[in-house]
């Protein structure tokens, strides 16, 4: 479910890189990571749980160095990633994530 996609991304610590609501880190920050609430929404379940286990997201480009893909990767299994991707696109409201 997308609460238990919260939880997880909570657990995760998903939110010192990406934001409070997923929006993108705050410039200057070691690891500012991209607004999730507006890239997450174009991506398939599959696209975003496919980018998670590789280290390269649907368009193609390598997550970033700092991005812990590998350790979630070994930490979540399909329906994690399932819930994860649920909870995410339920933000799509915030920072002008498409709807």
């Amino acid at each position: 479910t997308s609460d238990y996609g919260k939880y997880l991304v909570s657990i995760m610590n998903c939110r010192s890189c990406h934001g409070e609501n997923l929006t993108g880190g705050k410039p200057g920050e070691q690891f500012a990571g991209p607004n999730l609430a507006v890239i997450v929404p174009a991506w398939s379940e599959t696209g975003f749980g496919t980018t998670l286990r590789t280290g390269v997201d649907p368009a193609g480009h390598t997550l970033a160095k700092g991005m812990p893909w590998k350790e979630i990767s070994a930490l979540a299994n399909d329906d994690d990633l399932r819930a994860m991707y649920a909870y995410v696109r339920s933000l799509a409201h915030f920072a002008g994530a498409p709807q």
